[in-house]
């Protein structure tokens, strides 16, 4: 796709903005956990926002928040073979892109892939006559880290 993520974080009133649009009530934990998610260059998994949020708000009102961002498709849950799922903004400012994710088996870490080159799959899908198709690719392996 070539969209490099800008990665930037939401401000407080780009949050209450997008909360405002889709319809939520613009608490101050939603508002709090929103830019929280927006304020890493990775997903995160429930209790890493509540990390974040430094326990501001109990882990029960962080997974309904999540609940309910993800059913305004303002974040996409992700699954990368962890016993738990992990989420990550779709509605940025200022652009929302595509990309895949790689995690280290050992350690952990994830890393973003930004290019996502898939034409030729999507050539053969559509001669198959489907319409507004939509993928899911992860990857795993060993970071430079831990591959040594």
């Amino acid at each position: 796709m070539g969209i490099k993520c800008c990665h930037s974080p939401l401000t407080e009133a780009a949050a209450r903005e997008i909360l405002e649009q889709n319809g939520i009530n613009k608490t101050k934990g939603k508002v709090e956990i929103l830019c929280a998610i927006s304020r890493t260059n990775r997903p995160l998994s429930v209790s890493e926002i509540h990390e974040l949020l430094e326990r501001a708000c109990d882990l029960s009102t962080v997974f309904r928040t999540i609940t309910q961002f993800k059913e305004k498709n303002l974040i996409r849950e992700l699954n990368l073979d962890e016993a738990f799922a992990r989420y990550e903004l779709i509605h940025s400012a200022p652009v929302s892109h595509h990309h895949h994710h790689v995690r280290c088996r050992h350690c952990g870490d994830i890393q973003n892939i930004e290019d996502c080159d898939l034409a030729v799959f999507e050539r053969a899908i559509a001669r198959l006559g489907f319409t507004e198709t939509e993928h899911r690719l992860e990857f795993t392996g060993l970071c430079a880290k831990c591959g040594k």
